[in-house]
């Protein structure tokens, strides 16, 4: 089989984070190409590359030019399985595979995005999921939003984004973590960093916070840890190839956010036997609840009480880190490849 999966970048994020673990996998069962329409040079580029997966990268100025669509077709031709992810790829490549004979698949990563709710795009969006042979959530809650949005069932198949179990556990063997908390996320507008700034706020003064990550709010957020005078506590570290060396470093994990389609970096941090702290938003919850805490979405302060029960508590710390190491079990990468590779052969 030759699989060609598409994604606009390989920058920091959860669904290239996937692409990492899972097509290394996919490359030991068939013949796989990448193709980015912009150039990364990270850890994820890197796994990808040492598997023996080719990567095309179409080093394209601006991932919204509709002529990239005539750009992509000329890559897209005599693969048997096309697998898209993110918008505009989700776009660009419904329309360059007019007339090819591949599969078309796209995976949804999130239960929102800005295009929802612009009524006048409701027929576009219609037309461009119409496209694609199955559509794959990666949560429930994300196909029951995207349904809710396109009015009718296009949505088939939920696949859960899975990582390295065994990976994470490894890197965590052996790190005693220091009283501090971590994030790993982009800066992005789904995710919640103002909330976990201001919690602390109301945290035992002698934890820091570690930030890992990068992208369009960072300043936003540096400006205000300054403002609230807590620049002293906060670590902004940038993006991170070792994300696992953080988390294992830490000694609560925390996953704030506005919205997600599934929650892969909590699945990470509860790889590594730290207690998570989440979000009690649609996705993220249902990856969280029963192993690690929630809060309100937006309760800084409850978030504050929860890192210091946490801290003090150590019967409670235990018990929450043991759920967190067996629930991400049950989220291997393994279990997705395969239910992505019955679908390639359906």
């Amino acid at each position: 089989m030759r699989l060609l999966h598409i994604i606009p970048s390989l920058e920091i994020g959860g669904a290239q984070r996937l692409l990492s673990d899972l097509l290394p996998l996919q490359q030991k069962q068939a013949d796989v190409t990448l193709l980015v329409f912009m150039h990364a040079d990270n850890a994820f580029v890197q796994k990808i590359a040492a598997a023996g997966v080719k990567i095309i990268c179409l080093d394209a100025g601006n991932v919204y030019d509709p002529l990239l669509v005539f750009r992509l077709r000329k890559y897209m031709k005599g693969y048997d399985v096309i697998h898209v992810h993110l918008f505009p790829a989700l776009y660009w490549a419904a329309f360059a595979a007019r007339g090819l004979d591949a599969k078309l698949i796209f995976t949804e990563h999130s239960t929102s995005n800005s295009r929802r709710g612009k009524r006048w795009l409701l027929p576009v969006e219609r037309f461009v999921y119409g496209r694609y042979s199955h559509v794959v959530s990666i949560s429930p809650q994300v196909r029951e939003a995207l349904d809710g949005w396109l009015g009718r069932e296009v949505s088939r198949h939920v696949i859960y984004n899975g990582i390295d179990v065994r990976a994470f556990a490894e890197a965590a063997e052996g790190e005693v973590p220091s009283d501090s908390i971590v994030m790993v996320s982009r800066f992005a507008p789904s995710k919640d960093h103002e909330t976990l700034i201001r919690a602390m706020q109301h945290v035992r003064h002698d934890v820091k916070l570690r930030l890992v990550g990068d992208g369009p709010l960072l300043e936003k957020a540096a400006e205000l840890a300054g403002a609230l005078g807590l620049s002293h506590r906060i670590e902004f570290c940038g993006a991170a190839s070792d994300v696992a060396v953080h988390m294992a470093g830490a000694k609560v994990g925390v996953q704030s956010s506005h919205w997600e389609g599934f929650g892969l970096t909590a699945v990470e941090m509860m790889a590594c036997g730290r207690p998570v702290l989440a979000s009690d938003v649609p996705g993220l919850k249902q990856v969280v609840e029963g192993a690690g805490l929630l809060f309100p979405a937006g309760d800084s302060r409850e978030l504050a009480r929860l890192i210091d029960t946490l801290l003090e508590d150590s019967g409670l710390y235990a018990q929450t880190a043991l759920r967190c190491s067996a629930r991400a079990k049950e989220y291997d990468i393994a279990a997705t490849a395969a239910g992505y590779w019955r679908i390639y052969n359906e």
